[in-house]
């Protein structure tokens, strides 16, 4: 990871949810293609301004989600990924979340995308 430190901002310690977070985080930092990656899934309330507001389906309450990572590609545009695992990938909090980030993202010249952490594990994202 050391030789990728000027393609990701420092934190004392990254702290991953899953494998397939850390394995699409490497990913990331090894691309030519990335110039550079922000891992703030591990951020909460108050430590990031970068979140998404939506409206949560179950509580009908507006709340703040923080997505995974922030990565900026060498061409100068902006993706936004989320690291789910395939049981929570239909969940009305996911899907809610979704909609609110790819709103976001479009109003932004951005792009959204939900992965699955098995296409992460078994190679199927490509960057």
């Amino acid at each position: 990871i050391a030789k990728n430190n000027a393609k990701s901002f420092h934190a004392d310690t990254y702290v991953f949810d899953s494998k397939p977070e850390l394995k699409l985080f490497l990913q990331l930092l090894a691309s030519s293609r990335v110039k550079k990656t922000y891992f703030t899934g591990m951020f909460t309330a108050d430590q990031t301004d970068f979140y998404v507001p939506y409206v949560d389906p179950e509580s009908n309450r507006l709340r703040k989600y923080y997505p995974d990572f922030l990565v900026e590609m060498e061409d100068g545009n902006y993706l936004i990924l989320e690291v789910k695992g395939d049981h929570m990938y239909d969940d009305p909090v996911v899907k809610a979340k979704e909609a609110a980030a790819e709103e976001i993202a479009v109003e932004s010249s951005m792009k959204y995308e939900l992965l699955k952490s098995t296409d992460i594990m078994d190679g199927k994202v490509e960057i």
